[in-house]
Parts: C-alpha cells; structure tokens; sequence
C-alpha cells in the first residue's frame, strides 16, 4: 500500500489535513518551512525541493502525494520530474498557473490583519460556519508575514500550464463547486491536460474543501488510493 502524504497550501500548515490524517492513520501531513517555524521560500522549486528531500529521508518508495492550493502546484512540480517513488497525486483546489490578485499582495505588505481576514472571506463558501472559519483565521495568523507574502509570490510566479501534459502519474483532481480563489475551471483544464486523471468536483464547497466537506474529500481519495493498490497488485 502506498503512503498518502499531505501537502499544505499557502500560509497554512499540516492541520489544515486533520479531517484526511484522522481518516487515513497511515498518512503523513508536512509542515513546509516557515509554517510556522524557519525561513520560508518564495518559489514552488524551494518548497519542492525540501519535500522531495524530506521524502528521501523517510526512506518512502511509494507515495501518493496530496497537495491543496500551492502544495497541489508542489505536487505538479514533483510529478512533472516523474521521481521513483511517485505512485499518484492527489490535487485539491489548484491550477496549472496560480495568479494572485495584486491587491492581496499589497495587503499582506501594508495591512496584513486585514489581508488575512480578506483571505478567508475568499477561502471559503457562504455556507461555511463562523468557527470553521474563525479557526482557521488564527493558524493563517500564526505564520509570519513575510512567510505567507513568499508564500503567494511562489503561486503568483508558477505557470505549467504549457507542460502538465508530460504527466503519467495517475491523477485525482478534487476542487470545490464554489472555489474563488481557484475556480472549477483551473481543476477542469488539470483534468483535460493529465491524460487518465479523474476530476470530482464537490458541491457547496469553497477553495478549503477538505475542510468544508472532508468525507466527501476522504471517499475521493479512499476510493483512489483503493484502486491504485488493486492496480498494483495486477502489474
């Protein structure tokens, strides 16, 4: 069976996969440098580089690598250099380019209580509750600013959309009906452009839908690593 490892997004942290490491025992979820603690990197080539090297001293040979937003954009990173122990990959909430609107930039500079919140307003769907989204606030406020400015630099920067088509990994690509910050079509463009990948697209959820609805977001993936393993057992 392969090891399920979790990949954050922007200015979050390993818990924001609670609700998949409860369900998956096994699985494995990485705090990427400055989340909260060290320096952080302002490109997806740094954060790529410390997970493949994280991965390497866990000895893993195989992996099906999770990543929401910016991880997802690590995770298409990795998966484009094709290393051994790839198994599959797991995209959430993500796109082959991650433009960030200029005015989030200059508010985590000048303003960054109120970016935050802006943040989160953007994060989620209406449906949401106050305390899903209040928690959520704190752990974005926990990380320094300059780590989440760097953090939205590395999205804004990373453009694959010309390459993602070299993908072989078997892909599932999970977003949320109601995602503002990457909207159904970026994960409709990954899923036209990774040949065999499978798109399942979660009604009533917003950009943090492993959160919002995480046993919808846990059957896709059960049902994905499930299959991955059959296959393996056949080759």
């Amino acid at each position: 069976m392969s090891k399920l490892v979790f990949i954050h997004g922007a200015g979050e942290n390993h818990k924001v996969w609670t609700y998949q490491t409860n369900r998956f025992p096994d699985s494995l979820a990485i705090d990427l440098p400055g989340h909260p603690d060290g320096e952080g990197e302002n490109t997806i080539e740094g954060y790529a580089t410390f997970v493949d090297g994280f991965l390497a001293q866990k000895r893993l040979s195989s992996v099906v690598l999770a990543g929401h937003s910016m991880g997802g954009a690590i995770v298409l990173k990795l998966a484009l250099e094709a290393p051994s122990y790839l198994r599959g990959i797991v995209l959430v909430a993500t796109g082959a380019k991650l433009r960030v609107t200029p005015f989030i930039l200059e508010g985590i500079k000048t303003d960054y209580a109120n970016a935050t919140k802006l943040i989160m307003d953007y994060a989620f769907s209406p449906e949401t509750s106050d305390w899903l989204r209040e928690r959520s606030l704190i752990e974005l406020q926990r990380i320094r600013p300059e780590v989440v400015l760097g953090d939205f630099e590395a999205c804004d920067k990373f453009d694959r959309m010309k390459d993602i088509q070299r993908i072989r990994t078997p892909s599932l690509i999970i977003c949320g009906s109601e995602d503002k910050l990457t909207p159904v079509k970026y994960s409709e463009y990954l899923s036209r452009n990774i040949s065999g990948s499978r798109l399942v697209v979660i009604q009533g959820a917003g950009h943090m839908v492993m959160i919002e609805k995480p046993d919808h977001v846990n059957a896709a993936i059960e049902t994905f690593v499930n299959e991955l393993a059959r296959f393996a057992k056949t080759d």
